[in-house]
């Protein structure tokens, strides 16, 4: 797949070629890591080489792939990542020191013991290569927040060492003072003050892009656009209603928002965004929806727009307007029993709302919530929860499966189940009221 430079990514390779690190900020799925990885390709390399007259070696890091949080670890998973990016392109010396640094990190019994081999790795590297070293740090929220001081003045002391040749990108969903929990940058994050970009919406063009690259050759002229209308330049719910709208080449698209946020894949969308959202994030949101004329003061209009949750003073997208809307309406919870709100996606168990539910989980609970308090077999859930083309291929052990992971999820404890219960041989009940054990 052709990864297109957009206008951020020339600048932030603009920023890193002239010596800045930087950093980026998004909600989920908005698109960061796409642009994270369009920075480690040729393409990015020959802007690089334009805005600094310098070879840049850009290297794509996935934190997610640390085998644990925490500064051992963000230690492998860089140097694990160098060794495979550069081992072609530097000298079989240099490749051997490396090898043996990220041997010693790998085993190192203590963490001062991990970092001063990181250290060497890097400042050797940093002598040695014949250009300019640029890690590009995705997924970096949860290791940046759980690194101590002395790490984090590690990073930092080697960024001011090599200043002229070693810079961080950062992709995070909120800013990193935020994650630390302070309203002032320390000292690393006082390296990306000059340079911190937020996603933004995409535009229609791009969206276009991602439905071409997503080959759903079902999809008419007609429905593309109406993908790109509702998602309102979202990469993540864009993919979601296309794929919605891909499974049902009959779907119709009147009263559009209102039945496609119903939708498990674009529902799912609209709950990440909410659930990463502070309190105060959610009532401007809500108000916004519910009284568009009231009128938000304009610090929270910009923060709202600085998050790419609006488009001027409208909520960015009408499918997340509509999840807003029958939000705010809010349900009449029961403090006993399950309670699954079929309009906003939510479910509470004894009053207390729980965590998202994968789109499977959430049409098998679907189900069973319809039939409450009767017996539902098997094949009855496969019909309803992978539809009749499985009904070969999902066995009982799957079905299973499924249920002990919607199991996890509403009960207190699930090897003793209150409303979630098995009949051997016949199939599940949802009870109304819970059983007494």
């Amino acid at each position: 797949m052709d990864i297109q430079l957009t206008d951020l990514a020339q600048q932030l390779l603009k920023d890193l070629a002239t010596g800045n690190c930087v950093a980026i900020t998004g909600l989920s799925n908005s698109g960061k890591s796409t642009l994270m990885r369009s920075l480690a390709t040729q393409k990015a390399e020959e802007v690089f080489y334009k805005a600094g007259a310098r070879h840049g070696f850009l290297i794509y890091i996935d934190c997610n792939h640390a085998v644990s949080i925490s500064a051992q670890a963000f230690y492998e998973v860089v140097l694990r990542t160098v060794l495979e990016r550069l081992t072609d392109q530097i000298s079989e010396n240099l490749a051997k020191e490396l090898r043996n640094y990220y041997e010693s990190v790998t085993e190192a019994e203590s963490a001062f013991a991990a970092s001063l081999s990181f250290n060497l790795a890097l400042s050797d590297l940093c002598e040695q290569l014949e250009g300019d070293l640029c890690l590009l740090l995705d997924e970096f929220d949860e290791i940046y927040s759980s690194l101590d001081e002395r790490a984090l003045l590690n990073l930092r002391a080697l960024r001011d060492r090599f200043s002229d040749r070693l810079a961080y990108a950062t992709a995070t969903l909120r800013g990193l003072p935020v994650l630390r929990g302070r309203p002032i940058e320390g000292e690393f994050a006082e390296l990306f003050s000059r340079s911190c970009y937020a996603m933004p919406l995409l535009d229609d063009a791009q969206a276009e892009l991602i439905l071409e690259q997503l080959q759903l050759d079902s999809l008419s002229e007609k429905q593309q656009s109406f993908c790109v209308s509702m998602a309102g330049g979202h990469p993540g719910l864009l993919i979601a209603i296309a794929q919605v709208i891909a499974a049902s080449p009959d779907y119709k698209i009147d009263n559009a928002a209102e039945q496609v946020s119903r939708e498990p894949q674009p529902r799912a969308e609209c709950l990440k965004l909410w659930e990463q959202l502070s309190e105060d994030e959610q009532a401007h949101l809500s108000s916004l929806a519910t009284d568009p004329k009231s009128g938000l003061p304009q610090q929270h209009l910009r923060h709202l727009a600085h998050l790419s949750l609006i488009r001027g003073v409208k909520i960015f997208s009408p499918v997340f307007e509509d999840f807003l809307l029958r939000k705010s309406r809010g349900p009449e919870i029961n403090s006993q029993g399950i309670y699954l709100d079929s309009d906003s996606g939510d479910v509470w168990v004894d009053g207390v709302r729980i965590p998202v539910l994968t789109d499977l989980e959430f049409r098998l609970l679907a189900l069973l919530y319809e039939r409450l308090d009767k017996l539902t077999d098997k094949y009855r859930i496969v019909t309803a929860v992978w539809g009749e083309d499985y009904l070969g291929d999902v066995d009982d052990a799957r079905v299973e499966k499924l249920v002990s992971r919607l199991r996890s999820k509403i009960e207190t404890d699930p090897a003793e189940p209150r409303y979630l219960i098995t009949q051997r041989g016949r199939g599940y009940k949802l009870l109304s009221v819970q059983r007494v054990l």
